[in-house]
């Protein structure tokens, strides 16, 4: 069981998330040759189906990528469909409970670990690959990322973070920013202290620790600067943007063009 965006976590080295909102199994398979560590199919803000999701799912499993989905809460039998599909991870939204983080961990391992239950599909290769093994690699590599976006799970943070089979975290600054009575205000004092606050708990709980890359500028520029303050997964800009932002700088040239021709 390979687990590439695991692998680069472990090594304490910065690992980059791109987001699927568009349901595209092609688009996942570029994103996933395009080098990112990891993808995160996004069944929270997006009309997807689970047959949709594993069809992305088997197309990331033709590159390096992790694949992991993003679900709307912490939700046992959404966890388990979607491992048993061979999701790789999990990332759940709006975790604000310590309580929250332990369900969702134990929903993603197996007894005496956790309370997943045995079915697993596409996972083992639909049978054909030895159960037992698959379990005991599912229990070991599958990550379990809590989504902070809320004045009540920055408070409990250090519990959140302190909780057996959560790996890491990611800061959704959106919802944090509006949760904190400070909307789209990522530069300001309060909203740095929120950031300060999960760096410190990750540190001395010695995991890492992740943030959606957002603000104007280069993305480029905007990830240096979370990695220098200490942030190592970074969720950055997904098919959506990617392919906005392409076709308007594209017509923006050729308009141009357009407009030169006398």
């Amino acid at each position: 069981m390979q687990h590439h965006l695991k692998d680069v976590l472990d090594r304490g080295q910065p690992a980059f998330v791109s987001q699927l909102r568009l349901g595209t199994p092609a688009i996942a398979e570029l994103f996933g040759h395009a080098g990112f560590d990891g993808l995160s199919i996004d069944s929270e803000h997006a009309p997807q189906t689970p047959r949709g999701i594993q069809a992305q799912l088997q197309a990331i499993g033709c590159t390096p990528a992790s694949s992991i989905v993003r679900i709307p809460s912490v939700n046992e039998e959404l966890i388990r469909l979607y491992l048993d599909m061979g999701a790789d991870g999990i990332l759940a939204a709006f975790v604000n409970t310590p309580e929250e983080a332990e369900l969702g961990a134990k929903s993603c391992r197996y007894p005496p670990r956790g309370i997943r239950g045995f079915g697993p599909s596409r996972a083992t290769a639909y049978g054909l690959n030895n159960a037992q093994a698959y379990m005991a690699e599912s229990d070991a590599n599958t990550l379990f990322i809590p989504l902070i976006e809320s004045v009540e799970a920055i408070e409990n943070i250090e519990a959140i973070l302190s909780v057996d089979g959560v790996d890491t975290c990611g800061i959704g600054p959106v919802d944090l920013s509006i949760s904190m009575g400070i909307p789209f205000e990522f530069t300001c004092a309060r909203f740095r202290e929120a950031e300060a606050a999960v760096l410190a708990a990750a540190k001395k709980v010695g995991k890492p620790a992740g943030l959606g890359v957002i603000g104007s500028g280069e993305p480029a520029d905007l990830a240096r600067r979370e990695i220098e303050m200490g942030f190592r997964l970074l969720y950055v800009a997904g098919d959506e943007p990617l392919l906005s932002e392409t076709a308007r700088q594209t017509m923006t040239y050729l308009n141009q063009v357009r407009d030169s021709v006398k």
